[in-house]
């Protein structure tokens, strides 16, 4: 087998979710040692079983490195802080309630093996269509082509390069510094980018357990602090790709965020009120393409009208 030794590296930020990270070793660690990959686990001071549940693999398996913080960290910095910890040529940063199967792990080694990259990016579930596989050289054209779709942790590998000059202090705490480091970094140099839609990463379930949602964060997180994040990327990206990029993610198709079945769920659920309309009803024409008026009716309705939507 060729040797890919000193290569990868996944990073794996995780936080109290034991049962998640069992499952997740168990699925990647065989494939991971099979192709001496290494994985990079930085605990956030879990306060469940988590440090049981990698004893449990650290004898077996030679690949993984436990790091565990002092104190809880926000999501962002324990992501800059598991990205800091690998030493190899490339770093996937992934989430543990995501999983990748051996024949992309095998297509990604080959690929970085094969031609030096600044960024890799894959699928998320298939969910980007009609963008055939690329390597893109136009920083505009990925920002407004798959931007959007590149927020989804488990997307990304990146060079060394990449994150030796990574500003991190600049995207801390903004929910979005995986790409924030990355679109910072190629605002002002010849890019190399491997598009490979074809190969996905994908949800990881666990049998009677429930993900953390970030559902009652909706509108914070995508119709105010998103829009904020992309308008702040450096000027060498254009308006016309910023405002491309914002409005794909809550496009019903794309990001799908603010579908209008999304809308009627989230007022279902009591996420969606007039409380929440006023706060953010002024960021809803560069997120949302339902009317700010329908979306108004949704936010004072009864919420039993909707009871039985889908």
């Amino acid at each position: 087998m060729k040797s890919y030794s000193g290569l990868l590296s996944l990073a794996l930020p995780t936080f109290g979710r034991a049962q998640f990270l069992d499952a997740f070793l168990s699925i990647h660690l065989p494939i991971l040692h099979k192709y001496n990959v290494q994985l990079i686990i930085s605990d956030n001071a879990s306060n469940d079983n988590t440090l049981d549940v990698v004893q449990k693999y650290l004898n077996q398996y030679s690949v993984i490195k436990y790091y565990c913080n002092k104190q809880t960290e926000s999501p962002d910095r324990n992501f800059e802080i598991a990205l800091g910890y690998a030493d190899t040529e490339y770093v996937w940063l992934i989430g543990d309630t995501y999983q990748v199967d051996e024949e992309t792990v095998k297509a990604v080694l080959d690929t970085i093996s094969s031609e030096v990259y600044d960024l890799v990016v894959i699928n998320q579930s298939g969910r980007v269509k009609g963008i055939e596989p690329k390597i893109y050289i136009d920083r505009n054209r990925l920002l407004s082509e798959i931007g959007w779709h590149m927020t989804c942790i488990g997307t990304l590998i990146y060079s060394k390069d990449l994150l030796t000059k990574a500003n991190y202090g600049r995207y801390n705490d903004t929910n979005f510094l995986q790409i924030g480091i990355t679109f910072e970094y190629l605002a002002d140099k010849p890019m190399n980018v491997r598009w490979m839609p074809e190969h996905s990463v994908i949800g990881l379930s666990v049998s009677g357990v429930k993900k953390t949602s970030w559902e009652d964060q909706a509108f914070e997180i995508w119709s105010k602090r998103w829009p904020n994040f992309v308008f702040s990327l450096p000027a060498s990206y254009s308006l016309d790709s910023k405002m491309k990029c914002i409005m794909d993610h809550g496009e019903n198709g794309k990001g799908g965020v603010f579908s209008f079945k999304n809308l009627i769920r989230w007022r279902r659920k009591n996420i969606l009120t007039i409380d929440v309309y006023k706060r953010y009803h002024y960021y809803f024409p560069l997120t949302i393409q339902t009317p700010r008026f329908v979306i108004f009716l949704i936010s004072v309705l009864p919420r039993v009208i909707f009871a039985s939507s889908g």
